[in-house]
C-alpha cells in the first residue's frame, strides 16, 4: 500500500516581478521542518461547452487559478506573522498575536510530499508562485473528559504570473520523482533560499 508524507512547508514573501517586467523575486525564504497533517491543491478551470443540434462538439477547460489548503500540525508564530500578516504585540514574555485590518502579504509557497511504495520512496514538490493565505479557523469539541482538536487550516488562491523575465505564464511549478535531497534543493531554489539556509 502506498503511503504519502507531507512536509517542508516553505514560503517566501513576494517582492517584485512576475508581471513580465522582471523575473519574480522573494525575500525572507523559510523552510519549516514540521510535518503537515494534510495538503490539498486544486486547479480551477473554466468549463465552456459548445453545442450543435443538441450535441457537444467542443469544450474548453482553461486554467483560471490554483488553490492550496494546508492543515498545520504546528501553526507557529512565524506562520501567523509572515504568511497571515498578523502583528505581534505585548512585552517580552507576554506576546500576543493581533489580527489587524491589514491585508495578508503575497507569498510564494510550496510543499514536498514523500510517496512510499513497495519499499521505494520518491519525492515530489509543488511551488505556487504568488498566493495570499487566510486563516480558516480552528474548532474543538469536548466529549466527556476529552477535547477533540482539529488541526488549524490556512488556504488561498494562487495568481497567474510570469516567473521569468521572459517565457510562459503560470500558476505553479510541480516536479516528481526526486530524492529527498534533490526535492529540498528544488524547493529552496524556488523560494530563493541559499544552500546554507539563509535567504
Amino acid at each position: 500500500m502506498a503511503k504519502t508524507t507531507c512536509a517542508k512547508f516553505t514560503y517566501a514573501k513576494y517582492s517584485a516581478g512576475g508581471d513580465g517586467s522582471a523575473a519574480i523575486s522573494y525575500t525572507g525564504g523559510t523552510m519549516l521542518e514540521d510535518y503537515l497533517a494534510k495538503v490539498d491543491i486544486q486547479e480551477e478551470r473554466t468549463d465552456e461547452k459548445e453545442y450543435a443540434d443538441g450535441h457537444l462538439i467542443d469544450q474548453e477547460k482553461i486554467p483560471t487559478g490554483v488553490s492550496m489548503t494546508l492543515e498545520l500540525v504546528n501553526n507557529n508564530a512565524a506562520i501567523c506573522k509572515d504568511v497571515l500578516g498578523m502583528s505581534e504585540v505585548g512585552s517580552s514574555g507576554a506576546e500576543e498575536l493581533l489580527l489587524t485590518e491589514a491585508d495578508p502579504p503575497f507569498v510564494g509557497a510550496g510543499v514536498l510530499m514523500a510517496n512510499r511504495h513497495k519499499g521505494t520512496t520518491t519525492w515530489e514538490g509543488y511551488w505556487i508562485y504568488k498566493i495570499q493565505f487566510t486563516h480558516n479557523g480552528v474548532s474543538a469539541e469536548t466529549r466527556r473528559e476529552r477535547t477533540n482538536w482539529q488541526h488549524e487550516t490556512i488556504g488561498g488562491t494562487g495568481m497567474l504570473v510570469q516567473p521569468g523575465a521572459t517565457g510562459a505564464k503560470g500558476y505553479y511549478a510541480h516536479k516528481k520523482g526526486m530524492t529527498e535531497e534533490a526535492a529540498v534543493a528544488w524547493l529552496k531554489n524556488h523560494a530563493q533560499i541559499s544552500v546554507s539556509g539563509s535567504p
